[in-house]
């Protein structure tokens, strides 16, 4: 699954959660949020079918399948495990074991668990050659040695042991427990407790809609003819969006932004991450002309009343000024343009999908 690109929508969310907490206002800040928007949200002066040619919509379908897909991955990356002590250990297994490790009846440093216990795969985790292979056919609760070589020359340079290189060695091993891993249920208890803090979202079904919007995106991506470069303004800007954010989080701890970013390993500096940030900036730049493109084609516009249906909808409250004097109409109607052009394309697709 692609990383979803939905840049815009996803810092106007968070800019909120910010202005509601701290009243900001475009006053407070250099950074413009509606400066290169248009009244209607469009971007200005900047007809996007010059710069790309999109891709036959009739054509563009989610299946089943594709969804199926990735709740798949979603459940294979975050297995249930459970312990097992009633079987002996196969090869791929993972065991959770201890050990101590003696040359020559000496224990030596860096070759115990002390007891802490350490989980290992066969034929994955990188130990001693031979060393996992010889816990096969053993069970949980036994105790038992196995014989080792350490390689030579010994690549160990984080311990720095050159004096093991060659030596054999003992492990005395106390297998606990062996480890299975189960997909878990797909379910709103299993979105929320895993899925939330990378992507925000909290029920199964909000997940799938997500998901579809993705394969759209892919979709119009791969299947999108860009007639020239994307243009650098796009990039600066959104670049110095996700900056906004980053120093609005700064500004309300009181730290300076260089420090910001280094103590949350985003950057060394704001040049550094002005560099870093180029390509995503540039894949949100092609993903803001899509959308345009498809917009411009279509028609499509934003009243006054889906704006107000929009904060109605996200915090119950008809009453959008504050947002507006911190974030300026033409960008919460971009903002909301691209969530209106995210929904009818997903239907155009499941629509299409269903024409089979």
């Amino acid at each position: 699954m692609k990383k979803t690109l939905k840049i815009v929508s996803l810092l106007l969310i968070l800019a909120m959660v910010l202005s509601a907490c701290g009243k900001t206002t475009e006053e407070d800040t250099a950074f413009s949020y509606s400066k290169p928007y248009a009244d209607n949200g469009y971007w200005k002066d900047l007809t996007a079918s010059e710069y790309v040619k999109i891709p036959d919509l009739t054509a563009m379908k989610i299946d089943q399948s594709e969804i199926d897909a990735q709740i798949a991955m979603f459940l294979a990356y975050y297995p249930d495990s459970k312990e097992v002590e009633d079987r002996a250990v196969i090869d791929g297994d993972s065991v959770n074991i201890d050990y101590e490790g003696k040359i020559d009846g000496v224990a030596f440093e860096g070759g115990s668990t002390d007891g802490l216990g350490t989980t290992v795969t066969i034929g994955v985790t990188n130990y001693i050659d031979g060393f996992l292979d010889q816990l096969v056919g053993h069970f949980p609760g036994e105790i038992f040695d196995i014989n080792v070589t350490f390689p030579n020359p010994y690549p160990d340079e984080e311990n720095n042991k050159p004096e093991l290189a060659g030596k054999d060695a003992v492990f005395t091993i106390k297998i606990n427990y062996i480890v299975e891993y189960e997909l878990p249920e797909w379910n709103d208890e299993f979105v929320a407790g895993n899925l939330y803090s990378l992507y925000g979202w909290q029920t199964a079904a909000e997940a799938e809609e997500n998901i579809k919007a993705v394969i759209v995106e892919d979709y119009l991506l791969d299947n999108s003819e860009f007639l020239k470069d994307v243009p650098q303004e796009m990039i600066d800007y959104l670049t110095d969006l996700r900056l906004n954010y980053y120093e609005s989080y700064a500004s309300a701890s009181n730290i300076e932004i260089n420090s910001f970013l280094q103590y949350y390993q985003i950057a060394e500096s704001v040049e550094a991450f002005r560099e870093s940030y180029k390509e995503e900036a540039t894949e949100g730049s092609k993903f803001n002309l899509i959308y345009q493109a498809v917009a411009e084609a279509e028609g499509y516009t934003v009243s006054e009343e889906e704006v107000k249906q929009y904060f109605l909808d996200m915090n119950g409250v008809e009453d959008y000024s504050e947002y507006e004097t911190a974030f300026g109409l033409p960008y919460i109607k971009a903002v909301i343009m691209y969530e209106k052009m995210s929904n009818k394309l997903v239907e155009t697709a499941l629509g299409n999908a269903s024409k089979k």
